[in-house]
């Protein structure tokens, strides 16, 4: 990455105008509710060492980008000299690879030489023809990232990182493929009507808040941290992108009955649940408990049930042993020894059979209940609207993915992940070249 001269480094106030629409993909994509954004937050002072991106040649990272021309040789094994006399130590930490999987990168660092440039801007790409400068996505995440670098080890806070830049680049990328579609596609009478309508907003905004611009404005810089003029381009915003997206995403989200049908049959066993039953077991050693099992022999002989003889010789929880779902073909499908299954009978709970010898043990076997949960159909209307809305979500939300990979190859000079790469490279030499 090359060291950006001063008259590089882009001013404040334009920094500013990028930053109206911080807050518009989580507007756009997440369900199109307006929500506000914080001030933004001030620049602090990087906390960065010389990396030798500045003085030597990167090695070839696909984390990184393909090295630029005027770069100059990187050495990882061991340490190096550079030209003013600083040693370089190499530290080897975790990342997240292409695949989820971590892989080791070497990241190379040294003190930062009195006098010595080092970058505090770089130009990530270009959208829509306007060049995107890394303070557009880094400068709201400065508190986050700087509390992460602090607060976790190397490695996970590499992670960390890397994963909220990256999301916070997306974001960024889909709102402005949105916003710059649909101003794209606003006739001339469509933009005067536009007009119209913010400047009914802006009036009805005045009113709700004060009745005056001054008092309208210190509201919505006390609520939201923007200025109204601000403000109301988000409102303008919002408004061509929801009904870009009704007239582009919207019509392709269909969900028919048969796709219904199908989610029906897959979810079976959510919407009809099978049944329950909980089997209850008397069981003594045959010499420690000998006088038990001669009680429990006579009242079962009398004809009392298992609950009753749980009562008399004071049994805790009433013999409850085990709580099982029953398959469709009953008992016989369960996961019970067939000695057991043998003596437990669905049709008559709380019956008692023959005993069962094990070793040195005697028990008796029951069904104390069955618990049968009532199913829904498919022809239930909230179980229809259940899954269209479910299906509808899914099919948007393709569709969307499709719609806005179409407008990346329309709007976006460059290739997206290149742009993302280098993103990240800016973001791991400002927050964590000290580390």
């Amino acid at each position: 990455m090359p060291i950006l001269s001063i008259n590089s480094i882009r001013s404040a106030p334009e920094v500013g105008r990028y930053h109206l629409l911080k807050a518009s993909v989580a507007i756009l994509l997440g369900g199109l509710a307006f929500t506000g954004c914080g001030p933004d937050i001030p620049k602090a002072t990087p906390m960065i060492v010389a990396p030798s991106a500045l003085t030597s040649t990167l090695l070839e990272d696909p984390m990184m980008g393909p090295p630029t021309e005027d770069q100059v040789a990187l050495e990882t094994a061991g340490t190096m000299q550079a030209d003013d006399g600083a040693i370089r130590g190499e530290e080897i930490i975790a990342v997240v690879g292409e695949d989820g999987i971590d892989e080791e990168r070497e990241i190379v660092v040294d003190d930062l030489p009195i006098g010595d440039a080092y970058p505090i801007e770089g130009l990530v790409g270009q959208i829509n023809g306007r060049p995107v400068f890394a303070d557009e996505f880094l400068l709201p995440l400065e508190d986050r990232i700087l509390r992460i670098v602090a607060e976790r080890p190397l490695a996970q806070a590499v992670r960390d990182v890397d994963r909220l830049v990256v999301l916070r680049f997306d974001e960024y990328i889909n709102s402005e493929l949105i916003i710059a579609e649909a101003e794209s596609m606003l006739s001339a009478e469509q933009q005067q009507g536009v007009l119209a309508w913010l400047t009914s907003v802006q009036e009805q905004t005045i009113t709700d808040r004060g009745g005056t611009r001054d008092s309208a404005a210190n509201s919505i810089e006390d609520e939201f941290g923007i200025s109204l003029d601000e403000f109301i381009a988000q409102r303008r915003s919002v408004a061509l992108a929801q009904d870009l997206l009704r007239k582009r995403v919207q019509p392709r989200a269909i969900v028919s009955w048969r796709d219904v049908e199908q989610a029906y049959r897959r979810n079976y066993a959510t919407y009809n649940p099978p049944a329950t039953i909980r089997i209850g077991r008397l069981r003594f050693h045959r010499e420690r408990q000998s006088e038990e099992i001669e009680e429990a022999t006579r009242l079962f002989g009398e004809g009392l049930g298992f609950s009753a003889v749980c009562e008399r010789l004071k049994i805790a929880d009433g013999g409850e042993w085990l709580e099982i779902e029953l398959p469709e073909d009953g008992i016989e499908g369960t996961s019970l020894a067939t000695a057991v299954k043998s003596r437990l009978d669905l049709e008559a709970p709380g019956t008692v059979t023959d005993s069962l010898e094990q070793g040195v043990f005697v028990s008796w076997f029951s069904v104390i209940g069955v618990e049968e949960q009532p199913g829904r159909s498919l022809f239930d209307p909230l179980v229809q609207l259940s899954l269209e809305g479910e299906l509808a979500g899914l099919r948007y939300a393709q569709e969307q993915d499709r719609y806005l990979a179409s407008l990346k190859d329309r709007w976006v000079a460059g290739d997206i992940d290149q742009m993302r790469k280098r993103l990240l490279l800016i973001a791991r030499i400002r927050y964590l070249s000290n580390r």
